[in-house]
């Protein structure tokens, strides 16, 4: 029997078939349905990108706000009582408000916890700045262990470090030793402790890396190509540090600014140990307050009024600077 040509390639045209006819059909429908299910809940999840997200950080927040909030509800509520905490005999009154304003004592130490902050927060920019703009530029097998020995602080109790301050600036301390017994520079022991000085230098080591953080973040995320760019085009290195690298940082100087103030603001610990009882802060009055003299509706009062203050600082900061806008054009940082 004589096959023609035709014939063949009719009949291997035939074995050849596509790979779908030789698929099991169930199979193919279950396959399409996962595809199918794939697509549905790729663009659900990107079409509800936000409120996923909202949900994943929704426990924190209610854990904070419970807290939080209902700390500082009880707080707000012991400053219109008196007396305070809740009692049969509780009345409401602005007494602890006017107390707090007419007497001069309480507005002496807010104001001196205020400057005491802003010279804390302007000698750790001045000291944190240089420090995290050589960590971002050098090159250098030891990078690694800067970084470790710049976050170091953080595994150190604060109540050590700044113990340690107090054998450096006390009356026989290390700084009195060196000028009085090695170099007789002068006769007698200088007062460094139990002064401002004192818990300023001892808020700047506690909070430096608060400062050096942010910045080194915001400084490790400039572009650059641009300051290649400036340097090709005849800009020297100021100029280029000036005009592309200053700016871009802006937001980590923002953050670090931010942190620095607010926790030097409202420092306790530090105070304590080197201002002494002459030289306190806020912090300490509202202790003193709570846990010395159980005046608990006027420790409400200046609690509120010193969040006040710092919600109110804080506002015109970012009035002022821009953070929105710093925060959108300068990176992630």
């Amino acid at each position: 029997m004589v096959v023609t040509n035709r014939e063949i390639r009719s009949r291997s045209i035939g074995k050849q078939r596509p790979a779908y006819f030789c698929k099991n059909p169930k199979q193919m429908s279950i396959k399409n349905k996962f595809d199918e299910l794939n697509r549905t809940a790729s663009v659900y999840f990107k079409r509800e990108e936000g409120r996923l997200g909202l949900l994943e950080i929704l426990p924190g927040i209610t854990l904070i706000t419970i807290l939080l909030g209902g700390s500082l509800g009880i707080v707000l509520l012991y400053s219109f009582l008196d007396p305070a905490p809740v009692s049969a005999e509780s009345t409401f009154t602005l007494q602890h408000y006017r107390e707090f304003f007419e007497t001069g004592f309480y507005l002496s130490v807010l104001l001196d916890s205020f400057i005491i902050a802003v010279i804390t927060t302007a000698a750790a920019l001045a000291l944190g700045y240089p420090a995290a703009y050589y960590l971002t530029i050098m090159d250098s097998k030891w990078k690694s262990l800067y970084l470790l020995l710049m976050i170091l602080p953080f595994w150190i109790n604060v109540v050590v470090r700044t113990y340690a301050w107090r054998l450096i600036l006390g009356s026989n301390g290390l700084i009195n030793y060196l000028l009085v017994d090695i170099t007789g520079v002068i006769n007698s022991p200088l007062d460094l402790l139990y002064s401002k000085s004192a818990i300023a230098i001892g808020l700047v080591h506690v909070f430096l890396p608060f400062m050096v953080i942010p910045i080194y973040i915001s400084l490790n995320n400039v572009d650059r190509s641009g300051i290649e760019a400036a340097k090709n085009l005849g800009a020297n290195k100021l100029v280029a540090f000036s005009e592309i690298t200053f700016p871009q940082s802006l937001p980590g100087v923002a953050a670090g600014v931010l942190l620095v103030f607010v926790m030097s603001f409202g420092a306790f610990v530090t105070p304590s140990l080197l201002g002494g009882q002459q030289n306190i802060m806020i912090g300490n009055i509202i202790g003193q307050m709570f846990n010395e003299l159980q005046s608990w509706g006027l420790g409400g009062a200046i609690s509120v009024i010193f969040i006040a203050l710092v919600v109110t600082i804080v506002y015109l900061f970012n009035r002022q600077i821009g953070l929105d806008e710093l925060y959108g054009s300068g990176g992630d940082a």
